[in-house]
């Protein structure tokens, strides 16, 4: 008995598609599949979508592999920096590696002259997110010219990432400095791939050479929009595996939340552990359990799985009730006081996943 996510991968397609189709010639769509890609499934995401997205984004090696053992064979950049162990793994499977200083470059060339390979890194520059990065353009100018001479070496890419892409001045300070550090790159090479915008600085129009797109793929706006219209991929049921009544004056499960009126709950195998927060929200009764939950029958509707969602019969046999836990990861987000992302990556940890393609 176990709760159930349902992904539509032809949305987030169809997300994909529209979000290529809005690019200028010559910009490359890379496609985030990091976190799991966002909690939707990182391999069934960036093989259904692999004739769409032009390279993928990781934010760890091992999730670079795991792709490649899939079948992903287009570029896969690794955002967070490689340890030392993990540089052998990250060059035998050709992953595209994030560096920021002469120290990390000088260990990556150096294995990848003991493999006999050439290696592509992407230098991360700082632009005011004050997270990762090389700071300043004559210390960007020194790695980069440090990074060329190298001979295990490709410098494939140089990028930044916007701290508020939708505040207008955040925003515009960060693009002029990144435009700075664009001449200086293509002074070199006009051939390496210059990208600072994520979902956000993608809806703004910064393209560059390339646009790193996470949230829109999964059909979530990293803040309010009408410059583009996505469909929502994931939602999670659990079945109900008891139902009862609470006799006004009692409780249920933790806490002192006592019943007004007699009230129907029904109890289902989906707690804290798998993902979304204990608190209540609307429609649950008192706090998530560990593994457990209660609902207000009367509030939520369960649906049965052996129909159709979406307009796809699952086939779940037995004819068995599911409790809708999450289909709004916004409105969720909103309930918890977060954000659609936390929600995404939370909610179908402990879920039997379900594809529609």
């Amino acid at each position: 008995m176990e709760n159930i996510a349902v992904i539509n991968l032809k949305n987030v397609k169809n997300n994909a598609l529209k979000i290529k189709k809005r690019l200028p010639k010559g910009c490359r769509f890379c496609a985030v599949v990091k976190a799991d890609g966002y909690g939707h499934g990182g391999v069934e995401v960036a093989t259904y979508i692999h004739d769409v997205a032009d390279c993928f984004a990781v934010a760890f090696v091992s999730e670079g592999v795991k792709l490649r053992l899939s079948g992903v064979k287009k570029d896969i950049l690794v955002l967070l920096p490689a340890s030392d162990d993990e540089l052998d793994i990250a060059i035998e499977y050709n992953l595209t590696l994030s560096a920021f200083t002469k120290g990390a470059v000088e260990k990556i060339n150096r294995v990848a002259l003991e493999k006999n390979k050439k290696v592509k890194i992407h230098i991360k520059y700082n632009t005011g997110m004050n997270r990762l990065g090389v700071n300043g353009l004559d210390n960007l100018k020194a790695l980069l010219e440090f990074s060329l001479e190298k001979r295990g070496i490709i410098v494939d890419g140089v990028y930044s990432h916007y701290a508020n892409p939708n505040d207008k001045i955040s925003r515009e300070r960060a693009t002029n400095q990144f435009l700075l550090a664009n001449k200086l790159v293509k002074g070199y090479n006009k051939n390496i791939t210059c990208h600072i915008s994520a979902s956000g600085g993608f809806l703004h129009g910064q393209f560059f050479d390339m646009v790193r797109v996470g949230i829109l793929l999964y059909g979530y706006t990293p803040y309010i929009t009408d410059k583009i219209a996505v469909k929502k991929a994931l939602a999670v049921y659990s079945p109900v595996i008891q139902g009862r009544t609470v006799k006004a004056g009692d409780s249920a499960l933790y806490g002192d939340c006592l019943a007004v009126s007699d009230t129907e709950i029904s109890l289902i195998p989906y707690g804290y552990a798998d993902g979304l927060f204990r608190a209540k929200i609307s429609g649950q009764y008192n706090n998530r359990c560990m593994d457990i939950s209660a609902v207000e029958t009367k509030k939520i509707k369960g649906v049965c799985l052996s129909k159709k969602i979406d307009g796809f019969a699952l086939n779940k046999v037995g004819g068995k009730k599911y409790i809708p836990v999450m289909v709004d990861a916004e409105k969720t987000a909103k309930e918890y006081d977060t954000i659609s992302y936390e929600v995404l990556t939370k909610c179908a940890l402990r879920a039997e996943k379900i594809y529609i393609k």
